[in-house]
């Protein structure tokens, strides 16, 4: 009886949260530690950073930049049951002092803070942020795009992530 409730329940539940995240700008893509190791040495993350990961999905990126360079980093997610896990497990890591996971809109959240934003998300959504991040990040803040570049931007650095794919670096400036 047990078993038929939850199948009745947990299916259409499961079924309604993949169609909403099929609505969203960007798709949740898991980013091998390989690859954050490399966008978070890319942009140069230390200890005096503040990161913020916009579109965070699980927070492996807020948890990489806090637990292994030191850095103050926020995660942005729309989705509250990636941000429910994302909370687990900057506690479970003990990075309640250095980390955290924001439930939010990316395309609402103040960047005047930070000195490094990540960006794993797609082409347009790219180009819907790059505005605000041009008018709100003091200069010498550092944008880490990995897969898409930020049209109309001449990154100062692409990398590779271990995939093959490009990871875009951009120092914000006057010319920007």
């Amino acid at each position: 009886m047990t078993w038929i409730l939850l199948v009745v329940v947990l299916a259409p539940a499961s079924l309604i949260w993949l169609g909403w995240n099929l609505t969203l700008d960007a798709l949740w893509q898991p980013t091998d530690r390989v690859t954050v190791r490399r966008i978070l040495l890319l942009g140069e993350v230390d200890c005096d950073d503040h990161v913020v990961d916009l579109g965070c999905g699980d927070g492996r990126i807020v948890v990489a930049a806090a637990r292994d360079f030191g850095a103050r980093s926020t995660g942005v997610e729309i989705d509250p049951l990636r941000v429910l896990w994302g909370r687990a497990w900057i506690f479970s890591a003990g990075l309640r002092t250095r980390a955290r996971i924001v439930h939010g809109n990316m395309y609402t959240y103040a960047l005047s803070d930070a000195t490094v934003v990540i960006l794993f998300l797609s082409a347009t959504s790219n180009f819907r942020l790059q505005d605000r991040m041009r008018k709100e990040l003091a200069p010498g803040s550092r944008v880490v795009s990995y897969y898409h570049p930020i049209w109309g931007w001449e990154p100062d650095l692409i990398g590779e992530a271990k995939d093959g794919y490009p990871i875009y670096v951009y120092r914000m400036g006057e010319a920007t």
